[in-house]
């Protein structure tokens, strides 16, 4: 039996490489990477937001809150504005809070000028804190501009001590003083809050002293003026009709400097 043998030569056999281990390789070095760059990208997302109205507003009130002011900014809460990665900083405009500048320092930085106290606007608060050391003075009820404080009008509570400049330690300072705008009980009672608190207020009677060559003259009269003590106001000598001008020295009690210029 004859074997054919075919015409063409015949080909030695080459072993193939072991393409599947490099194929492994380089898919787990590529699924690496990706899983390097989704982390990465997670990360971005959760520290890298876009700063809306309402965060915004946040910022103000808590803000203007450790300044001890009340804030009612002009911003709406569903605005969106621009991304930011870290707290947003705010910092008062054209020398008061009435405006303030809120800036993002980063990742790029940007800032926007908002009102933050707008009159008539209702006003926003911060919630109450946790972190307490101080105590100040504090309305057991709304009043409004032009009320007399009564003791059972206050209460003394704790505050964030941030807040604490300008404020009332004791009742006993604010007790029978006339508010110079309307309160909340949110809000601890400060000075600019009550109306000045006068040693004479105008259309007084006052007693009058005047001193003339080693000779004191005392009379009554009538304060034209509110003032303190110190302070130069006109009176009306009740007895002569005259118009003088005198410093309060004490309480209804003024020395007569000289007579008013017509």
């Amino acid at each position: 039996m004859r074997v054919k043998r075919s015409p063409y030569p015949q080909r030695a056999m080459v072993p193939r490489p072991p393409t599947t281990s490099i194929y492994f390789n380089v898919m787990r070095q590529i699924l690496t990477l990706f899983l390097i760059l989704v982390g990465i990208n997670a990360q971005a997302e959760t520290t890298t937001r876009v700063v809306t109205g309402l965060e915004m507003q946040e910022a103000i009130i808590d803000r203007l809150s450790t300044a001890g002011e009340v804030a009612a900014p002009n911003v709406l809460p569903e605005k969106q504005f621009y991304a930011c990665d870290a707290p947003l900083e705010v910092e008062p405009a054209f020398g008061g809070w009435r405006s303030v500048i809120v800036r993002c320092p980063s990742p790029v930085e940007w800032e926007v000028t908002v009102r933050a106290q707008v009159k008539g606007a209702v006003a926003l608060l911060p919630e109450t804190s946790q972190s307490y050391a101080t105590q100040a003075i504090f309305l057991r009820r709304p009043l409004r501009s032009g009320a007399r404080i009564q003791a059972d009008d206050v209460e003394t509570r704790q505050i964030d001590p941030l807040v604490a400049n300008n404020i009332y330690t004791e009742p006993a300072d604010v007790i029978g003083r006339v508010l110079s705008q309307s309160m909340t009980t949110r809000v601890p009672v400060m000075p600019r809050h009550l109306e000045r608190e006068w040693a004479v207020n105008a259309d007084d009677t006052v007693s009058i002293q005047i001193v003339r060559g080693g000779i004191e003259i005392k009379s009554s009269g009538i304060a034209l003026e509110a003032g303190q003590i110190g302070d130069t106001i006109r009176i009306l000598n009740v007895s002569s009709g005259s118009e003088l001008i005198g410093r309060i020295v004490q309480e209804k009690k003024i020395e007569i400097i000289s007579k008013a210029l017509q």
